[in-house]
């Protein structure tokens, strides 16, 4: 096989392994690519070396540190993959997709520096046909990815109708806020973790963006964007039909 040498040219390794696991009690399905991108090491290079990363809040999120986004290579190769996991016996949902974004993506805020709204799990979007996926670039001793219940409901994702749901469960976080010392790893009095998903250098995790979920920010995490340490991913965002 050839080897790649310019992110320009990224494609899907045509050795990636698929799996699909499904949350328990629910019908919601999680699809775990191994080893996705053919040439990992120049994906790497170009997270350290060449990408601009503007200041936590510019993309007009939560996220909890800095980000840049892809080249249109990734978007092509992502799409790629999209349209591989069309032909699974259980990727009927992935028939017709369009990506919104494509964020290379670094934790930079310690835990003292978050918001309350960032010391719990999230959601990124309401609507059904709404899909997230993470790319790892890091391994799992800087953490995986969490799915979370709200304790007050059995729902694991949201809709618009659960607004009230929605507003009490932020309000409940707030007025702990104190209690609360930084980023979520774990169930706590508001949340339930009912799922985990080990961080795996190039190993790509797709799943519905109205499940509660978190990253697992563990205490090897450097919060510096150029440290050895710092946990990295490329987050994507796209919807199906």
């Amino acid at each position: 096989m050839a080897i790649v040498t310019d992110i320009k040219l990224l494609a899907v390794n045509p050795d990636a392994h698929i799996q699909v696991l499904q949350l328990a009690d629910s019908a919601h399905l999680i699809w775990v690519v191994d080893d996705f991108v053919a040439d990992f090491d120049t994906l790497v290079d170009y997270s350290n070396n060449q990408a601009y990363f503007n200041k936590p809040g510019r993309d007009g999120t939560l996220f909890p540190g800095m980000r840049d986004e892809m080249p249109d290579s990734y978007y092509t190769t992502l799409s790629a993959m999209i349209e591989q996991l069309a032909l699974q016996p259980q990727g009927q949902c992935f028939k017709r997709h369009q990506i919104a974004k494509c964020w290379l993506s670094k934790v930079t805020l310690t835990p003292q520096q978050l918001t309350p709204k960032q010391k719990m799990p999230h959601f990124d979007s309401l609507v059904d046909h709404s899909m997230a996926a993470v790319h790892y670039l890091n391994d799992d001793n800087l953490g995986g990815t969490n799915f979370y219940r709200y304790k007050h409901t059995d729902k694991l994702a949201f809709g618009f109708d659960d607004k009230e749901m929605i507003l009490d469960m932020v309000e409940r976080v707030e007025s702990s806020a104190e209690q609360r010392s930084g980023y979520i790893n774990d169930s706590d009095d508001l949340f339930e973790k009912v799922f985990s998903i080990a961080a795996k250098p190039n190993r790509l995790v797709i799943y519905s963006g109205n499940i509660l979920h978190s990253a697992n920010i563990t205490a090897q995490v450097e919060f510096d964007k150029s440290a050895l340490n710092n946990r990295t991913s490329i987050n994507s965002f796209f919807s199906v039909r």
